[in-house]
């Protein structure tokens, strides 16, 4: 051991010296990449987000608590490149519940969202970016999938299994819905309707039963390779109160029964040497399944065996021969095989391999084919864009190996590249380098066991990578795990999401597990993830083109926002010194701004904490109302199809059964003790009446209008809800069927036929057709206020009504009193988004007599997303216990100031 070590140091000085000795010149090509790098990166810097929320599932009632945290570079340090923060609540469906914006205050933001009883359960997801990130793309965006139940009496549980079978001599899928009750009795022989949607739209609907164990048998049919990503199987059933259970169910399978896929080392088998090849089997659902198998050559001799590890990849060394051929015979799980040949080997190249044979060191190797030897290559790693180490390596022989300092890398994933003599990139290997830049937390509370409701005070410790105490800042959650259970290799986590998937695209299966402990196991799992699913924060094409592109979306920095446009004639030519006044009433604001020569203006560093109503009015310099406000706007961000879908439960109630039984129990307590208030869900209470036919309480419309019966969809508005939202066009999104509402290639607001792209659907408001683009645009952007309308009806397939409005349409019933404005071109309401208000957790204090006889059956004991450690690295944080008994669960996440990461779990006993 002592000699390996010796050989291991005399390597890394070898390696330095090799690094020393090299002489920069300046048409070096090693010094172009470098300096265009370099270049990429300042123009370029890439910014993630996390959030860690203070459960892993919910229940309708609840509250998602969650604080922000948004670095900056390799060494994920807190950004102060962004302002503002943006986060989305997505439906199973895709479709958005609600839009957050908050301030990013040194990095960190905090935030919470209402799952309301007006919501379903199902699956949820997060999505979190600043406008920056918009530059990369929504890979790269923290989106975290999770689960919601529901807490209601007679609760019907359901599940979904998915599987491919042969029906008349071709593949079908087929999907077996299971329905139970609360005991796990099937719910037999019961009326039951399903949908199909597929991008949003009902292709089918039929009516069936349950059997008698409580099935339902779902055959599709794919016939033509539609992409079933995104689309869902919507059931209707009757609950033993009558009334109607909705229960919707992610179609969690891909066009193949399985897949398996290899991948050689850091790009090519080359012919003669030796690499380690990657491979990956994934199910229909797109989780890892186990394979076992045999590698064999064309005269069927065995070389090399294939057994996953784990998430259903795994690796094997293979030396390829020149003229021989490969295959794998792989062996699945049901008994079924497969031959799949493997990538054909090539004569000439090279291979990239990179070992971490040492805890202090790490070793690359690059092994080179003979007609290779004696040439020259240069070598970068780098990560996050921050060159590591960079030398041109002479490759004397057919191995060379280059030994590094560990201590030199950052947590995270290294790229490590090679490039020939004229800048090209020959081969490329990722792999992930634990360094020693975590932070080490030490939790521990005043005692290991107590009683319900009692007081209790944590102490925290913080240590940087070195050892020595770090101030930092931190987030602390406690839950009562006995209610709250976890697989913590399910969770996210600020390790899995800012080291791990927010710099790879596709589906990670558990990515905490990576991080779960150090042991040669997990090491080895994350490296075939490493060689199985890619490094692709850029190209190195992108890094070298001259030609610089400059990023689409601008940094929001601060917490102010800027108006910009131009003003122009009604002939459509620039306004030259025209006149723009912005104007709100309600925040008190008046400014005015002379345009440009080509009629450009802007409005600049407005403070702006809500969502207010802004009149831009413009006149021309010659004090004309002739003209026409253009404003920039910014394309709008589309959601699209979950990456993690295959996180999505299937199986809710049952998944969350001890969750929603604590639930109910509570419940319970409150609707008997009269507590209605603190209750998250009431029994439902249905009332018959008469239905009023006439329109009471709407405008009189003109010659647009419908019978309600001919409409697709009526939607009713509550004046409550709808107020939440800015604008007409953010309150419709979502709800009409077929539908969507995005900007033209002008930038105007617009509403689209989802179905056929090419078949305009009109606006109507009030009996009105809008005529222009710019006319729709400006309704629903803020010419009407969400509040301001009664009823929405939407007309797409009764042709009767079709030929009678003229082609499919959207009509908007405002309500009596309200006064549509005029369209006028040269005035332009707008509703920028301001920042949402941030609400405060609430931690009841037991310190007064009669507090502990009330019930408390939280499972977010504590959330504290404003912890802070001082420079030697401590913290105390105190609170009262809920009811008990139970096993609680302390989780702190933070980051220092220099950009260390550190998570730890804490348990303690509640009797």
């Amino acid at each position: 051991m002592k000699l390996k070590n010796l050989f291991v140091k005399i390597g890394l000085c070898c390696s330095f010296l090799l690094l020393l000795a090299f002489i920069p010149k300046v048409d070096d090509p090693i010094d172009k990449l470098i300096a265009s790098l370099q270049k990429w990166t300042d123009a370029n810097p890439q910014e993630k987000v996390y959030l860690h929320m203070d459960k892993p599932y919910y229940a309708l009632g609840d509250t998602v608590w969650f604080k922000a945290y948004v670095t900056v570079g390799s060494k994920h340090q807190l950004s102060a490149l962004s302002g503002s923060l943006y986060v989305d609540l997505i439906t199973e469906q895709d479709s958005l519940v609600k839009s957050l914006k908050l301030p990013v205050i040194t990095g960190m933001a905090v935030g919470d969202f209402e799952l309301g009883d007006d919501l379903r359960p199902g699956s949820y997801r997060i999505r979190a970016y600043t406008k920056w990130m918009r530059n990369a793309g929504e890979d790269y965006f923290f989106d975290h999938t999770f689960t919601v139940g529901e807490i209601a009496n007679d609760n019907i549980i359901t599940k979904v299994d998915y599987q491919y079978k042969d029906v008349g001599n071709k593949p079908v899928l087929a999907a077996t819905l299971n329905y139970t009750d609360d005991a796990g009795k099937a719910i037999a022989d019961k009326d039951v309707r399903y949908m199909i949607f597929i991008n949003k739209e009902n292709v089918l609907s039929r009516n069936t039963k349950t059997d008698a164990q409580g099935h339902l048998l779902i055959n599709i049919e794919n016939d033509k390779h539609v992409n079933l990503s995104g689309a869902y199987i919507r059931t209707i059933i009757e609950g033993p109160n009558k009334q109607a259970v909705i229960r919707d169910f992610p179609i969690q399978a891909s066009l193949v029964q399985s897949d398996v896929q290899f991948f050689p080392e850091s790009g090519n088998l080359v012919n003669g040497l030796s690499s380690h090849v990657g491979f990956k089997a994934v199910g229909i659902d797109g989780r890892g399944i186990n394979i076992t198998g045999k590698i064999v050559d064309e005269t069927n001799n065995e070389v090399a065996d294939i057994e996953t590890t784990h998430a259903g990849m795994g690796s094997f060394l293979l030396k390829p021969q020149t003229g021989k051929t490969y295959t794998a015979n792989v062996s699945f799980a049901d008994g079924s095989t497969k031959k799949i040949t493997l990538p054909k080997a090539v004569d000439e190249g090279y291979v990239l391999s990179v070992f971490q044979p040492n805890k202090d060191s790490v070793l690359v190797r690059i092994g080179a084919s003979a007609n290779q030897v004696g040439q020259s290559v240069s070598f970068i790693a780098q990560s996050g864009g921050d060159v590591i180490f960079a030398s041109p390596i002479k490759i004397a022989k057919a191995t060379t190996s280059i030994w590094l300092e560990k201590k030199s890398f950052p947590t995270g994933i290294t790229q490590f590249t090679i490039f020939n003599n004229v800048g090209d990139p020959l081969n490329e290997r990722i792999a992930f380098i634990r360094g020693n830049d975590i932070m080490k937390l030490g939790i521990k509370s005043d005692k290991a066991t107590y009683k319900k409701k009692e007081p209790i005070t944590i102490s925290l410790n913080a240590k940087d990578g070195k050892g020595a105490g770090t101030g930092g800042t931190f987030s602390m959650s406690v839950i009562d795990e006995t209610k709250v259970p976890m697989d913590e290799s399910a969770e996210s986590t600020i390790f899995s999401n800012i080291l791990l998937t927010s710099d790879l695209k596709g589906y990670i299966e558990k990515p905490n597990y990576y991080f779960t402990a150090e042991t040669e196991d997990i090491d080895k799992a994350v490296d075939n993830l490493m060689l199985t699913q890619g490094y692709r924060r850029f190209t190195w094409k992108q890094v070298t083109n001259t030609v610089v592109t400059k990023p689409v979306f601008d940094a929001e920095t601060g917490l102010g926002f800027k108006i910009s446009g131009q003003v122009m004639t009604l002939g459509k030519k620039p306004s030259p010194n025209a006149v723009v006044n912005l104007i709100s009433i309600k925040a008190q604001i008046t400014k005015s701004v002379t345009a440009d020569a080509d009629g450009r203006f802007k409005f600049d560093g407005i403070l702006l904490m809500d969502s207010i109503h802004f009149a831009v009015i413009a006149k021309s310099a010659k004090n004309s109302d002739n003209v026409k406000i253009v404003l920039d706007t910014l394309p709008k961000l589309r959601i699209g199809i979950n990456r993690n879908l295959s996180d999505v439960s299937t199986n809710i109630n049952n998944t969350l059964k001890t969750y929603i039984e604590n639930g109910k129990k509570l419940d319970d307590f409150y609707e008997k003790s009269g507590q209605l208030d603190k209750v998250q869900r009431l029994k439902e209470v249905r009332i018959g009446a008469r239905r009023n036919r006439q329109n009471a309480g709407i405008t009189p419309q003109g010659m647009f209008q419908v019978p309600e019966v001919s409409a697709d969809k009526v939607i009713n508005v509550d004046p409550d809800e709808a107020g939440r939202y800015i604008t007409l066009a953010s309150y419709l999104q979502g709800r009409l069927q077929g539908i969507s509402i995005e900007p033209d290639q002008n930038g105007m607001t617009q509403l689209i036929n989802m179905r056929d792209r090419s078949t305009p659907v009109d606006l109507i408001i009030d009996g009105r057709k809008m005529i222009t683009a710019d006319a729709v645009s400006d309704m629903l952007d803020g010419s009407i206020l969400p509040e301001d309308v009664a009823k929405i009806e939407v007309v797409k397939t009764n042709q009767a009504m079709v030929n009678f409005l003229g082609r499919p349409a959207v009509l908007i019933l405002t309500r009596l009193g309200y006064t549509r404005k005029q369209y006028n071109p040269n005035v332009v309401n707008i509703a920028p988004k301001g920042f949402n208000k941030v609400r405060e957790f609430y931690s009841p204090k037991y310190d007064k007599p009669g507090d502990a006889d009330l019930p408390d059956l939280r499972t977010t004991i504590y959330w504290d997303p404003r912890v802070k450690t001082d420079a030697s690295g401590n913290s105390t944080i105190s609170f009262y216990n809920a009811d008990g008994p139970g096993s609680y669960k302390v989780v702190v996440e933070g980051i220092n100031a220099a950009g260390e990461l550190g998570r730890q779990v804490y348990r303690y006993t509640v009797n």
